[in-house]
C-alpha cells in the first residue's frame, strides 16, 4: 500500500532516533538551552570533530563500495577499483522531500545526494548501486535521472560522467553560487542542500584557501582538512577565477567567515 502523507512524523521519527538528536534534547532540557543556541553548538561540535579526529561516519550512514572515478570505461565490473565511500541512507530533509513531492520526490531527493556524496569522495555509483541502496528497481532509477536531467540536473553516475565529462562537486557549485552574489538561503534552495551545509562548504573553502594563502601544497591540505582530493582541486581553480575577477563577496566571504582550521592571512596574496 502506497505510503500516507500522514506518515510524515514516522519518517522524521527514524532521525529522533540517532545520536544527534539525543545531544540536542539533552543541551535543551538538561542545560536549558534555547533550540537554536543547541543546534548552533552541535554544529560547531561536528565541525571540531572533523577537523580534530578525521571524518568519521554519522548515525544515518553507511560504507558503500562505488567504482573508482578515475577508472575508465570498457573494464568488467568485477574487475573494477573500487573506491569506500560514505553515504548518508536517512536525513531529516528527505521528510520534507516526502511531505512536497510524495515516494517519488523523497526517492529522486535522495538519489541526487547518494550520488553526489560518492562523488565527492572520488567515487561513482552505477544505476545498479542506486537500485539497490533505494530499494527499487534499475528502471525506476532510469526514469528518475531521465527526469531529473530534463529538470537541469546532471547527477554524477558512472554513466553520465563518461557521457558529460567533469561534473563541479556539490560543494563548489554551493561556493560558486554564494560568490556569484547569491545568499546563502537561495544557495541552498537552488542546489537542494540545507542552509547549514552551505555554510560548511563556504568555511571548508575557506580552509582551503587559508592553508594555499599560507603556501601549503594541495596534499597537505587534504591531509589537514579532510576534504576529497577533487573537492580541494575545484576549491582552488574557484578561488583563482574570483580572484582575478576582484570578486567582492570573496573578501566579504573572509571577513565574516573565520576558517575553523587556522587564522586567515592577511591581506590574501597570491603565492
Amino acid at each position: 500500500m502506497p505510503m500516507q502523507r500522514t506518515e510524515v512524523p514516522s519518517l522524521k521519527s527514524a532521525w529522533i532516533k540517532t545520536k544527534e538528536y539525543q545531544l540536542l534534547a539533552i543541551l535543551e532540557e538538561e542545560y536549558g538551552f534555547k533550540h537554536v543556541t543547541s543546534r548552533s553548538l552541535i554544529h560547531l561540535m561536528n565541525e571540531f570533530a572533523e577537523e580534530s579526529y578525521g571524518w568519521h561516519r554519522n548515525d544515518m550512514q553507511i560504507i558503500h563500495h562505488a567504482v573508482d572515478m578515475r577508472e575508465p570505461p570498457g573494464r568488467a565490473f568485477g574487475e573494477m577499483p573500487l573506491r569506500p565511500v560514505f553515504l548518508t541512507i536517512s536525513d531529516p530533509e528527505d521528510a520534507m522531500a516526502f511531505d512536497k513531492g510524495g515516494l517519488q520526490g523523497m526517492r529522486q531527493h535522495k538519489l541526487i545526494r547518494l550520488a553526489r556524496e560518492a562523488y565527492d569522495q572520488g567515487g561513482l555509483l552505477t544505476q545498479h548501486d542506486l537500485a539497490l541502496l533505494l530499494t527499487t528497481s534499475s528502471r525506476t532509477i532510469q526514469r528518475d535521472i531521465k527526469e531529473l536531467r530534463c529538470a537541469g540536473i546532471r547527477l554524477p553516475t558512472r554513466g553520465a560522467i563518461h557521457e558529460y565529462g567533469h561534473i563541479p562537486s556539490i560543494r563548489t557549485v554551493c561556493v560558486d553560487c554564494y560568490l556569484c552574489n547569491e545568499e546563502v538561503d537561495n544557495t541552498a534552495e537552488e542546489c537542494g542542500v540545507s542552509t547549514d551545509m552551505v555554510r560548511k562548504y563556504l568555511r571548508q573553502f575557506s580552509d582551503t584557501v587559508v592553508l594555499y594563502a599560507r603556501s601549503y601544497r594541495a596534499n597537505e591540505i587534504i591531509e589537514v582538512t579532510g576534504i576529497p582530493e577533487k573537492v580541494v582541486g575545484e576549491f582552488l581553480i574557484l578561488y583563482e577565477c574570483h580572484k582575478n575577477q576582484k570578486s567582492l563577496r570573496l573578501k566579504e566571504l573572509f571577513t565574516h567567515c573565520t576558517p575553523g582550521i587556522i587564522q586567515r592571512p592577511a591581506p590574501f596574496a597570491p603565492r
